[in-house]
């Protein structure tokens, strides 16, 4: 037991509390706190579909600002649903925290369930636990205190010890606490209005490539001269059309490489998280260094070439078909030749035809 283990958990005893046996049966009543990042909302889903099938009343899922666009198209056949939206908890003071709990008691009434979604062990997620008193709470993230259900002890070895996907995670949680088993995957609900809007904007119904060239960070962000380099290999091995996935900050970006290259597309729609996953749902492969990006083509199950700079293996690929390169600490580190032998697995796993003598990523990109 380390040193940090034990500071932290003499720091969060104020705000433990005895929580009471969890029975799924008599469970009315979820709350899913996850104020977080796009990725964190997605991973949830196994909570969310484990809960639906345990036929629960109520579930109030707390939102980001930033992630609640996930939840905007969920539906749920048996269970009522409430999404609240709070500040991304990293920029929330304890103010907002604290009162967000307090009104979800005050306007339904004392959880039988809080499932700590946040990943974070921090003075702000134990405040939120401590005012809404759920009468069991839920967590992966290793913490031992009263207030956590002595089912966590499992799901949060495999998050700990052995760095386990998070969406197998959250599924085996639900195992543990005798809830319904549920498939261990990425969601993203989306609704045919931006689906339809999207394919008109695009206007084209053949095989493409979405490629995403930015992460969340400038670490996960592919220079200029990267992306180019990256789009002639494409088009030299793929030969199908690209379809740029970009944020509003990669817009002159994204509108650059329309101009340069032939057969490279971008959608003329303002860019936005729901309309980049409509992309990605008709895409044929998606080409990513973002993990959000990543996680939507893992929903939908399509193909993916994904792109890594400090690979963490909670956050994998898990369609059907994926390749992953794992570069250094920046991607514009990515090796171009790795890079090509990647892009013809995923010809060969997927039957497309190629040329049969493959052109040197180094003679491709001098063209």
């Amino acid at each position: 037991m380390s040193w940090k283990y034990l500071l932290r958990r003499i720091a969060f005893s104020p705000y433990d509390y005895k929580a009471t046996h969890i029975n799924p049966e008599k469970v009315s009543l979820a709350v899913i706190h996850i104020p977080d990042q796009i990725g964190d909302a997605m991973s949830i889903f196994p909570v969310i579909r484990s809960l639906e099938r345990q036929k629960v009343d109520h579930l109030i899922i707390v939102a980001s600002t930033l992630n609640k666009t996930v939840f905007d198209d969920l539906i749920l056949a048996s269970t009522r649903l409430t999404v609240i939206e709070m500040t991304f908890q990293d920029n929330a003071g304890l103010t907002e925290v604290k009162a967000v709990a307090l009104e979800i008691r005050k306007a339904f009434g004392t959880p039988d369930l809080c499932v700590e979604a946040m990943r974070k062990n921090n003075f702000k997620t134990m405040c939120f636990i401590k005012n809404l008193k759920a009468k069991t709470n839920f967590q992966v993230v290793g913490l031992s205190l009263r207030c956590f259900s002595p089912a966590c002890k499992i799901p949060s070895r495999m998050d700990q010890v052995f760095r386990a996907p998070v969406p197998l995670t959250w599924s085996i949680m639900m195992r543990e606490a005798g809830f319904p088993l549920v498939r261990p995957r990425f969601e993203f609900p989306l609704g045919e209005d931006v689906q339809n809007e999207v394919r008109e904007d695009l206007d084209y119904a053949g095989k493409y490539v979405a490629l995403n060239f930015e992460g969340s960070v400038d670490e996960r962000t592919f220079s200029a001269a990267m992306i180019k380099k990256i789009i002639i290999l494409i088009r030299q091995q793929l030969k199908i059309p690209v379809v740029i996935v970009h944020s509003p900050k990669g817009m002159n970006t994204a509108i650059e490489l329309e101009q340069i290259f032939d057969h490279v597309y971008r959608l003329n729609l303002a860019p936005s998280i729901k309309r980049s996953a409509a992309v990605i749902k008709d895409a044929f492969i998606v080409i990513t260094p973002d993990t959000s990006i990543l996680h939507i083509a893992s929903a939908f199950n399509i193909p993916t070439l994904a792109i890594y700079a400090n690979y963490k293996t909670r956050w994998p690929a898990m369609q059907d078909i994926a390749e992953t390169i794992v570069v250094g600490n920046h991607i514009n580190d990515l090796n171009l030749d790795e890079f090509s032998m990647a892009l013809r697995s995923l010809q060969t796993r997927l039957d497309l035809p190629h040329e049969d003598r493959e052109v040197p990523a180094g003679h491709a990109v001098n063209e």
